[in-house]
Parts: structure tokens; sequence; C-alpha cells
């Protein structure tokens, strides 16, 4: 990745999106960079496929579900690079378009039960399949670990060399792993704000802690997590969440997907709305892509439920 790659800066139109103005938000569009593997994936894979390829090794190994983004951008990279792509995926789901893309892109897929995939985190296992698919880099669920957040790192580097200030700068959270490299990089932000796609994830700010200091870094910005966006729970949604989604997507012209960016964007929206933030402090929302996950949502072609 060229470290000077410019990613796409989008001004929200101040057009009122369910009679809000959104106009001090901007967007950084990741989902418009990287190609077939747009988004926050392709940044925290970088450090881990340069390792596999330092160490000689053309394999790489990793973990999902059946529409795991991470896995589809691991089998787009992948084939970019000539390297050999494995995703164990997580058993008793059905093949869905994300696995026929990423088998297309030359992914061995191997399901193993859910019992199998919950050991993802096992020395013991995690030795067995490198050993198995040998010579085989192991890069963990969803690209975390220390090479992870250091990919994300450079987020943050493209953010500050925007040369503006943000009084917020907002991010979608699954793992942490992105909230970790951007609260490690950023210089031009009043806090830093991680919007939690999942529920009941009261341990995240520990994970996000734990994620900087496994990677000997340490934030240089303020950052704190919003738990009350999920939802319903992780890849679920609600009524208001599909309503917003659809509004926003009309007035703005800039696609969501209803797991990470849309939650996060409805948060932005509610705290607008709700007074807690002043629509003068500029905002800028980090579009993580995704986009690909759109078709395991009927409703977003068929009108809100």
């Amino acid at each position: 990745m060229n470290n000077r790659a410019i990613v796409p800066l989008c001004p929200l139109d101040t057009a009122p999106v369910q009679q809000l103005c959104m106009g001090n938000v901007q967007v950084l569009r990741l989902d418009q960079w990287g190609g077939v593997a747009a988004g926050n994936k392709r940044f925290k894979l970088r450090r881990h496929l340069a390792r596999a390829t330092e160490q000689g090794m053309g394999r790489v190994l990793s973990f999902g579900g059946a529409w795991s983004n991470h896995l589809h951008a691991l089998a787009a990279v992948g084939a970019e690079l000539g390297l050999q792509t494995i995703g164990i995926i997580r058993g008793g789901e059905q093949p869905t378009p994300m696995l026929e893309d990423a088998r297309a892109w030359g992914m061995e897929l191997v399901p193993v039960s859910r019992q199998e995939y919950r050991r993802r985190y096992e020395s013991a296992y995690l030795e067995t399949l490198a050993a198995r698919y040998a010579p085989c880099l192991v890069v963990p669920e969803g690209g975390g670990g220390p090479e992870g957040v250091r990919g994300c790192v450079e987020i943050a580097e493209l953010i500050n060399r925007l040369d503006r200030h943000w009084s917020r700068v907002v991010v979608a959270v699954g793992t942490g792993t992105t909230l970790a490299g951007l609260a490690a990089g950023l210089e031009c932000a009043d806090e830093l704000i991680g919007v939690s796609a999942l529920k009941g994830a009261g341990a995240l700010a520990d994970t996000v802690q734990q994620a900087l200091a496994d990677s000997g870094l340490q934030a240089k910005v303020p950052w704190r997590l919003k738990h009350d966006y999920h939802c319903g729970g992780f890849a679920r949604t609600s009524p208001a969440l599909r309503a917003f989604l659809q509004a926003f997507e009309q007035v703005q012209k800039v696609q969501l997907e209803p797991v990470y960016t849309a939650k996060a964007l409805y948060a932005v929206h509610t705290m607008l709305r709700s007074g807690q933030w002043s629509p003068t402090e500029p905002v800028l929302f980090v579009h993580t892509g995704g986009l690909q996950g759109r078709r395991g949502y009927t409703w977003l072609n068929q009108g809100c439920e």
C-alpha cells in the first residue's frame, strides 16, 4: 500500500436526513479505496501478508463465518499477491455470495464444527493448523493482533495528512483492532468515538487497551466506546436503524451496510438530534467498507420492512 495514497473525503449534503442536517459531518471513504478489498480490512491485512512474504510462506490461513468481510478481503488480496489462502469456516452455515467470491479468488474453504471453531484462540490448535498446512501463516480472526493494529495506524496517518482538526472522529467497532490503530495514530482530533456493533461487549474497552499494549503502542487521543447502538446485536437490525439507513442513502447518495457503518452513523445522527453534540463541531466519520455484505439483507432493495 502506498502510504501517500489519498482516500476520498466526502462532505455530507446539508439536506436534512430525518429532519436533521448533518452538514458538519465528513466521511472518509475507505469504501472507495482498495479495489475489491476496499475498506479497513486491507489495512488490517497488510502487515500480516507482508510478514508471510518476508518469511517465505506462500499460504495464509484465517477464520470467519459465512458472511465474513475479513475472509472476503483475505481471499481478494491473497489472489492479488499470488498467495494461497485458506478459510476456516464456522460450521452449520449456508453458502453465501461472500464465500462464493472467496472461492472464486482461490480460497480453500474448510468448514468446521462450532465446537472446533471455538478453539481458534488456543495455541495448540493454531499450531496444529499451521503444521497441517505448512508453510502457513495463521492470521487471527478479523485480522487482529499487533500486525493488524499497526496496519490501522496507517488509517490515522491518512487522516492526519488531511491537515484538518476534528472535534470527533467516529468509527464502527467489532474486534477493536481498527479503533486501537486509530487511537495510536491520530493527532488531529479532540476525541475518538468507537460505536460497538456487538451487544453485551462490556469487555471491549479492555480488549482495545490490551491490543495497544500487545502492539507496543499508546493512545495519542482520548477515546471512548458507545454501546447503545447495536440495534439488537451483531448483524441484527431494528426498524429505526433500517429507516435511518434508507433515509440517509436517499439524501446523501452514500451506501452503508447494516452490520457496522449504518449503526455508527446512526449514533452520530442520534447524538446530533439529541443536542449532545453541537452541529457546529466538525465530525469525521470513517467509512470502513463492507458493502459486499449488503447482499445478505434483501430489504435494502425491497423497501423498509
